[in-house]
């Protein structure tokens, strides 16, 4: 697998994606060639039952865009924007469990690219999140005012991206942007171990809320019902669900395959 601005590798059944584009870790048509790959190995069977998301860069996580790259929009930067969309969609949609591992700045299009991940995790420090495009007379365009409003709701979406503000870690845990905040020397170890404890879950089990509770986010409840009796039935015939419950009734620690 060829890539120039992402690091790849498979650590303890978790897929570490490792984002080393300087200076800002901007998206362009390299991270997004390099995205697009590792999705599409993401999707192999067997690759990785989670996925870690982190930096090679100190002190940041990811700016989104490089503001010196927008001062002429023509159409091939315009031609980006759907592809990087779709990405960040299929990012969000993976069936297997998500972490951000947030060891620096996440803004803009970075901090939309962490709220795709099921979990973000923030070192403490001088770190910064938050959608400030206001402050360039520009909105979030990656799925940011969707995704920040389904998470800390309308109002307080709303204020933090008409403000345009930026959160220290301890300010974006009390919104509810992030999981903790950890010394940054151990902020990578944690999320890789947390990752790995979840890829030993039923990660069969894990896809089918993911799947249950996107489709009710995007569709609203009742959809999102009727999801969840989709892969309900799907769900209570597989491997792992009957290895979980002759665990329990075995007095033993289950061993699931993920299906």
């Amino acid at each position: 697998m060829h890539l120039s601005v992402l690091q790849y590798e498979v650590a303890d059944s978790v897929a570490v994606i490792r984002m080393n584009h300087p200076p800002v870790n901007a998206f362009g048509p390299a991270f997004l060639e390099d995205l697009e790959t590792v999705l599409g190995r993401l999707g192999e069977p067997g690759e990785a039952r989670a996925a870690l998301l982190t930096s090679a860069i100190p002190f940041l996580f990811s700016a989104g865009d490089d503001v010196s790259q927008l001062r002429e929009i023509d159409d091939s930067l315009l031609d980006l924007h759907p592809r990087a969309v779709a990405a960040l969609d299929r990012f969000e949609a993976l069936p297997i469990p998500t972490v951000a591992a947030l060891n620096g700045h996440a803004l803009g299009g970075g901090f939309e690219l962490a709220l795709t991940c099921d979990f973000r995790f923030i070192a403490a420090g001088g770190a910064r999140v938050g959608l400030p495009e206001v402050r360039l007379g520009m909105i979030p365009a990656f799925g940011g005012t969707q995704r920040l409003t389904q998470l800390v709701g309308k109002a307080k979406a709303l204020e933090l991206m008409f403000k345009g503000l930026q959160l220290a870690p301890e300010e974006a845990l009390q919104a509810g942007l992030v999981t903790a905040v950890l010394p940054a020397e151990t902020l990578y170890d944690h999320c890789l171990d947390y990752a790995a404890r979840l890829a030993r879950q039923a990660t069969g089990a894990i896809a089918s809320i993911k799947s249950a509770v996107n489709v009710g986010l995007r569709e609203g409840f009742t959809r999102g019902m009727e999801e969840e009796a989709r892969v309900f039935r799907e769900n209570i015939r597989c491997r792992d669900a009957k290895e979980g419950i002759d665990a329990f009734l075995e007095a033993r620690k289950p061993r699931f395959e993920g299906r």
